[in-house]
């Protein structure tokens, strides 16, 4: 150990020139052998490979073989491929021993000129299935008469024989070649190591001459001083050393400069490192990126800020906004609009509300602004229709930077310019859509301005069906205070008409014979049913049970929502509670008959009210239209409720007084929905209701006390078909017929019920005729048959 180190200590004294000879002639001759034998390592390297590749393309060449003897045999190895296939299999491909062959999957040779029926070794088999890859080569160990070898296999899997092309090559074949080469070789190493211990003798006392001026220069720069140039004339390595020692001192210096710079925050000042290496310039650099990367952090977190404080600003804003002008839709658009265009600073913009009727969904612009100002413009959107009716029917956001020509113009006092963006959101509220806001721009809208206007959009829709909730709400108390008054003045009007009747009792008894007329006259011409408060049937006249199929008993108790149609039930529950808070109502009943068969009658449900406020029946009267309501039905499928309070006369033993409160009801209900008409047998008019004045227009004065025949237009322009129907009254017919005529250049179509009265022996005692207005009726009939005749015209083209 002690020679060692003393052997050390010499070797450290001994000059650089004597150490290099001492190192570099041995280590060179060292390096000549090791590159004489990788040399020879990757020339057999490359013997083998160009070997596989031989193989590869051979194999290629003979599964192009394969596949014509394959389409000519049919699908599959089969004998018929073996006898095509087997003299191209006795030759080797290049060599004495690498002859073609078929593998199967389990390792058995399919064809191979020696070895068919045999397998492959096993280890073989496990690596070629071990394999992902289709085709490839590996070394395995073969075994041949009772000795191993290691072979090289290359194979390729074939799909329609569902085996492996392989050939076999053995490395001793294709080495053989390169045994004389070796010994070249070796003779070169010698001969290249003594001209190389020469040629370092010769060349390495200029070298250490320079290494020491280098030395010099070194030593300066390990004190941290950085040195001028050193100049030597010299283009060798050594020469190439002092080129980069220049470098490194002129790239110390750069690097000095740079870091003053980054010192003073220049950040931009331009700096290259000496090579990808450089680690001081790249920490420099890395320091300045990181330096930059701070303050882009830093701005960025600005921007983030300005644009969460924007944002977080804006929706306090339009929150206020939402909470004023709750009570009116026009005023919260207005505001809600001009706001929102003059915070996101774009020139145009409008608020549509959604709309929908029995019949059409549409929006509605609401209010639009631009440049500073309210445009009153009138406009309506179809669901569906163009981009705004896209975005509403869809419930997703619309932006576009290319606005499709003739869209839209923004129009200044300047003139007409195309906008630049154009953004709709839809004003939507748990996937209800409540309206859509367009807003057009001269400049593209950002990320967080297109997410800002979806947030408010949100609350903007839930103010709307507040807004909506509250209008609708209030019209409703205000029809309701209405109600309650007309409720009042209606019981101011029965107090006083109460006095009056007290007068007229006596009068009353006599007339109560015409009121049994009139009564007779309504069951003959109308339907007529007493309920009670629960709804259950009381009482019914023969032709509401001619009507449904029903006997009076089998209706007398029954619960009338039965017989309402399953579809129209809960409509009809709403106005039995209308019913039961003591208004009269009118409603077209969906009502099914015995045997299921479907009604239509025109109704008038009229609570009747005692003394103390309590309903004590519901007077039911009607008129079966459901040839009219069938066809009605067949246009449009809608049914117009004619509501009206009819009273019931109760029992005629009642008191005088009460059955003269049930026929002033029932009066005051015709009076008010049906036009009465009271004649004579002889024609002449006694009697006509309000309700015929005010349908026709005659005052009571001009009707009352002449006769029909002076009056009616067709006892003066058709007298045969008056007589007729006048003769047809006399023999106890009743009649009805319909005809229009105008007032106050109205076209009004009436509907006449003539009831003819019999005394007890037969003869005519009075007419009574119930008219009825179906005007509206009669439009719906005609707007049918136009609808039918453009269905017809349509049919017809195609």
């Amino acid at each position: 150990m002690n020679e060692f180190r003393l052997i050390m200590k010499l070797f450290k004294n001994i000059k650089l020139g004597q150490r290099v000879q001492f190192f570099v002639i041995p280590l060179i001759a060292v390096l000549f052998i090791f590159a004489g034998l990788t040399l020879n390592i990757m020339s057999k390297k490359r013997v083998l490979e160009a070997a596989q590749l031989q193989a590869s393309v051979y194999i290629d060449k003979t599964i192009q073989l394969i596949d014509i003897v394959e389409n000519k045999t049919g699908k599959g190895f089969t004998t018929d491929d073996r006898v095509e296939l087997k003299s191209y299999f006795q030759s080797p491909a290049f060599y004495t021993t690498d002859f073609p062959s078929i593998v199967s999957l389990t390792g058995e040779y399919l064809l191979h000129i020696l070895r068919e029926g045999q397998r492959i070794p096993l280890s073989a088999l496990n690596k070629l299935k071990s394999k992902s890859e289709k085709q490839g080569a590996f070394l395995y160990t073969d075994f041949t008469d009772n000795s191993t070898e290691e072979r090289l296999l290359c194979y390729k899997f074939y799909e329609p024989y569902n085996a492996y092309i392989t050939i076999s090559i053995s490395p001793k074949e294709t080495l053989a070649p390169l045994e004389n080469n070796r010994r070249v070789l070796i003779l070169i190493i010698i001969f290249s190591s003594i001209m190389a211990a020469l040629a370092v003798r010769y060349m390495i006392n200029p070298v250490v001459r320079n290494v020491n001026l280098v030395n010099i220069k070194l030593r300066q720069l390990a004190n941290g001083d950085l040195p001028n140039h050193l100049k030597i004339d010299s283009s060798d390595e050594v020469g190439l050393m002092v080129n980069s020692l220049n470098k490194l001192i002129d790239g110390l210096k750069q690097t000095t400069t740079f870091a003053r710079e980054i010192g003073h925050n220049k950040l931009e000042f331009q700096y290259k490192p000496l090579s990808d290496k450089d680690e001081l310039g790249t920490a420099l650099l890395e320091m300045r990126d990181n330096l930059k990367r701070a303050n882009l952090e830093e701005l960025r977190r600005k921007e983030e800020d300005n644009i969460r404080s924007w944002t977080n600003s804006g929706l306090a804003t339009f929150g206020d906004i939402l909470r004023q002008n709750n009570n009116n839709l026009n005023l919260l658009a207005d505001s809600i609009i001009q706001n929102l265009v003059n915070y996101l600073e774009a020139n145009q913009g409008g608020i549509f509300i959604y709309n929908e009727s029995d019949s059409d969904r549409y929006l509605e612009l609401l209010s639009a602004f631009a440049y500073n100002r309210k445009k009153f413009v009138e406009k309506v959107i179809q669901l569906g229709e163009g981009l705004v009716g896209t975005c509403a029917q869809e419930k997703n956001t619309i932006y576009l930077k290319e606005i499709p020509e003739n869209y839209i113009t923004i129009t200044s006092g300047l003139g007409e310019a195309t906008p630049t963006s154009l953004l709709i959101v839809p004003l939507k509220l748990e996937d209800n859509i409540f309206g859509v806001i367009e807003i057009a721009s001269f400049r593209e809208f950002k990320p967080f301005e297109i997410e800002f206007v979806e947030k408010i959009g949100e609350s903007i829709a839930s103010t709307l069906f507040s807004v909506k909730n509250s209008i609708r709400t209030k019209i409703l108390l205000e029809q309701s205070q209405q109600q309650r008054e007309e409720m009042a003045a209606q019981e101011e009007e029965m107090r006083q008409n109460m006095e009056e009747m007290q007068a007229t009792q006596e009068e009353m008894s006599r007339k109560n014979v015409e009121l049994e007329v009139v009564t007779s006259a309504i069951n003959q011409a109308l339907l007529s049913m007493t309920l009670s408060e629960d709804g259950y049937i009381v009482d019914s006249n023969a032709n509401f049970q001619i009507l449904l199929g029903y006997n009076k008993q089998e209706l007398d108790g029954r619960l009338f929502f039965e017989l309402i149609h399953s579809e129209q039930r809960s409509g009809f529950n709403n106005l039995w509670e209308q019913v039961l808070i003591g208004q009269s109502v009118n409603e077209t009943l969906h009502i099914v008959g015995n045997n299921g068969v479907d009604k239509y009658v025109m109704t008038s449900i009229s609570p009747g009210i005692d003394d103390m406020g309590m309903i004590v029946k519901i007077f039911l009267i009607g008129q079966d239209i459901t040839e009219t309501k069938k066809l009605e039905l067949m246009a449009q499928k809608q049914a117009d409720a004619i509501e009206q309070n009819i009273i019931e006369l109760q029992m005629e033993q009642e008191l005088s007084a009460q059955r003269e409160k049930d026929m002033e009801t029932l009066l005051k209900a015709l009076d008010q929905n049906c036009l009465v008409t009271v004649l004579e047998p002889d024609g002449l008019i006694t009697y006509i209701n309000n309700k015929n004045v005010e349908v026709l227009g005659d005052s009571k004065e001009d009707i009352e006390g002449k006769h029909l025949q002076d009056l009616d237009y067709n006892a003066k322009n058709n007298p045969k078909e008056f007589k007729i129907f006048w003769d047809n009254l006399h023999k106890g017919i009743k009649q009805s017929r319909e005809f229009s005529l105008t007032v106050n250049s109205k076209i009004v179509w009436i509907q006449e019920n003539y009831t003819p009265v019999m005394d007890q022996n037969g003869a005519l005692y009075k007419i009574i005729n119930i008219g009825f207005d179906i005007s509206e009726n009669k439009l719906k009939e005609a707007e049918m048959v136009k609808l039918i005749s453009q269905l017809k015209d349509l049919k017809d083209k195609k």
